[in-house]
């Protein structure tokens, strides 16, 4: 039976990809299935069931990609459209020193006209998700598997505690699209109106889509996103845990770590961890995984989602780790889109001016509201010895504008 290792001394994701793929870049950006912001589509294979409206030029291009490059490290090359400012550099720079500061290259189909296979034939991408716009080749894990591995369908034939599949629209349930992500595709199921407001956007957007069908968990304690490092020998490599915040439309916005939670978690998790490794490592998979697992009442875990790459908590689970072993910073809190009222610049400086707590700004945009006003949207965290104390600081961040003001 392959082990689970603990690498307490691991810093950065990249020193693992190494090992199993040494030439490969991580290519940092998604496709889409309905967005014209990007040039990488996947429109008649590989459908990924992007969310209506389609995810923004911002979140796709810069948001997005910038911070799966944050806490990277240089053990392999990034590769996107719009590399990270210097600012941004700057600041993880501060935090992690020269080794977190990952090595950009510009992405395939940057040059307009060009196709990958003319462009950089010879590289091989670590992918978010499969790209049609993309050879086989240049990418490390076939997009036929890998495209397969993304399904909801796949998660019914891992061993292992879950909700049960349902044939039919039986309430309360949980409906998937089979390829949708973030919760973006997921539809909660209380009675007749929730299905036909199910039915009315399916009709609209997916019509035809895959779906699968759960029974709904009841009695739900505990939403857990489990990260771990499948190698290609099988070996699985913890990396951790953060517990997941949903906004009132049920999409992903976020999560919290706690480092004792990594402790007291650790074997039950693995119970889930190790099928779910092992059913991918048989399907010719290595990479990180995220996997979704839902406590109740009775203390029993169930697996409720599987994600074979890099996802949007695994950049601030990394950092966590790091800032844990100082044993001041074991309490973090991440918040994605968060909206500063202010520059990148006076973000930064308000990050500064605290000793007490952490703030790693993970990626960042500024938006001029009008010739005065200037407000930066970013995925952002912040960590302390407490949650009362990271959402004191979250809250006055926000409020920083009015915090300078006074100052004034």
């Amino acid at each position: 039976m392959p082990p689970i290792y603990q690498q307490s001394d691991l810093a950065f994701l990249s020193e693992l990809y190494a090992q199993d793929a040494p030439d490969a870049v991580l290519f940092a950006e998604y496709p889409s299935s309905n967005s014209v912001e990007t040039q990488f589509q996947n429109r008649s294979k590989y459908i990924i069931h992007d969310p209506f409206p389609p995810p923004t030029r911002a979140l796709i291009k810069v948001l997005g990609p910038h911070h799966l490059m944050c806490g990277w490290g240089r053990g392999l090359a990034v590769a996107s459209e719009f590399p990270p400012p210097p600012r941004l550099i700057e600041h993880w720079r501060s935090i992690f020193g020269d080794k977190g500061c990952p090595i950009w290259q510009p992405g395939p189909l940057v040059n307009e006209g060009v196709m990958p296979s003319e462009f950089d034939a010879s590289a091989a991408y670590i992918t978010l998700f499969p790209h049609e716009s993309l050879s086989p080749l240049q990418q490390v894990i076939d997009p036929a598997t890998n495209y397969s591995l993304h399904s909801k369908e796949v998660i019914a034939e891992i061993d292992c505690p879950q909700a049960a599949v349902l044939e039919h629209v039986v309430p309360p349930c949980i409906v998937k699209l089979s390829h949708g992500y973030a919760g973006l595709g997921n539809f909660c199921i209380s009675g007749p109106d929730d299905e036909a407001e199910m039915q009315r956007r399916l009709k609209q957007y997916w019509p035809g889509a895959n779906l699968v069908i759960n029974e709904r968990i009841e009695n739900i304690t505990g939403d857990f996103g489990v990260q771990f490092y499948l190698s290609k020998d099988g070996s699985m490599v913890w990396l951790g845990l953060t517990e997941q915040h949903f906004d009132t439309n049920k999409k992903w916005c976020g999560g919290t770590f706690s480092a004792d939670l990594q402790v007291q978690l650790f074997n039950s998790l693995c119970q889930i961890v190790r099928p779910v490794g092992d059913s991918l490592h048989a399907s010719g998979y290595f990479g990180l995984v995220g996997i979704d697992v839902l406590r109740d009442a009775m203390n029993c875990f169930y697996l409720v989602d599987v994600n074979p790459r890099l996802t949007g908590i695994t950049p601030f689970l990394m950092a966590s780790r790091i800032f844990a072993r100082t044993g001041r910073f074991n309490e973090g809190l991440y918040q994605a889109s968060f909206r500063f009222p202010g520059s990148m610049d006076q973000l930064f400086d308000a990050a500064n001016r605290l000793d007490d707590a952490r703030v790693l700004v993970l990626s960042g945009l500024e938006l001029a509201t009008d010739t005065k006003n200037v407000t930066t949207t970013c995925h952002l965290s912040v960590s302390s010895d407490s949650q009362v104390r990271n959402q004191q600081i979250l809250s006055g961040l926000a409020d920083d504008r009015l915090s300078r003001a006074r100052q004034s």
